[in-house]
């Protein structure tokens, strides 16, 4: 190879060392949920206690679960995890779903939630999900109240949301009335930068 070709191909890497590294492009995940939670004071079929909180969480995604926790309280007296309050909390059952249909306004008015949710049961030897009995989870929420937005920033990771205090119109999970839980409407942004 000749002096003169040597140099062009120096000065070519030279030229490609001096070019700065494309950084990758940013990741960004948005999501939106809803959830709530409803106080119930009595017996309930299929459930210890004689008062429980029954919840759910679902995303826009599609999954999410539901809770009922039973608690024995004084009579009458409403679930509590206050310990000063006379409740003893006996057991929770867990519940998941992976093909709910949830639906969310952008405004955060409204939110729908429709679906079916499995008992936990635990995990085989191989560590796969056991499911049980199935309940049909449905819901329509209504927002309330002004939306409170959130910022933060850190090095390589910004975060953005918003949420409103939002109320159970009508809804069940089975045959557990979910009218009147109060709960929130969610739309929420994460970027992270890679340099």
């Amino acid at each position: 190879m000749s002096t003169i070709m040597l140099s062009a191909a120096g000065a070519v890497l030279s030229m490609t060392a001096l070019v700065p590294a494309t950084a990758a492009p940013p990741e960004i995940t948005t999501s939106a949920w809803m959830g709530a939670e409803a106080a119930h004071v009595g017996e309930l079929e299929g459930f210890a206690g004689n008062a429980q909180l029954i919840g759910f969480f679902a995303r826009t995604t599609g999954s999410g679960d539901a809770a009922v926790t039973s608690f024995n309280c004084p009579e009458g007296t409403p679930p509590s995890w206050d310990p000063e309050s006379g409740c003893e909390v006996l057991e929770t059952v867990g519940m998941y779903g992976y093909d709910l249909d949830v639906e969310i306004s952008r405004n955060l008015s409204a939110g729908t939630l429709s679906g079916t949710v499995r008992v936990y049961e635990g995990e085989t030897e191989s560590g796969e999900p056991i499911f049980g009995q199935a309940y049909q989870l449905e819901v329509s929420m209504a927002g309330e109240g002004g939306i409170i937005k959130s910022h933060d920033k850190q090095e390589g990771s910004k975060h953005w949301s918003k949420e409103r205090s939002a109320t159970v119109v009508s809804g069940s999970l089975g045959a557990m009335d979910l009218t009147g839980a109060k709960g929130q409407l969610v739309h929420q942004q994460d970027r992270y930068s890679f340099n």
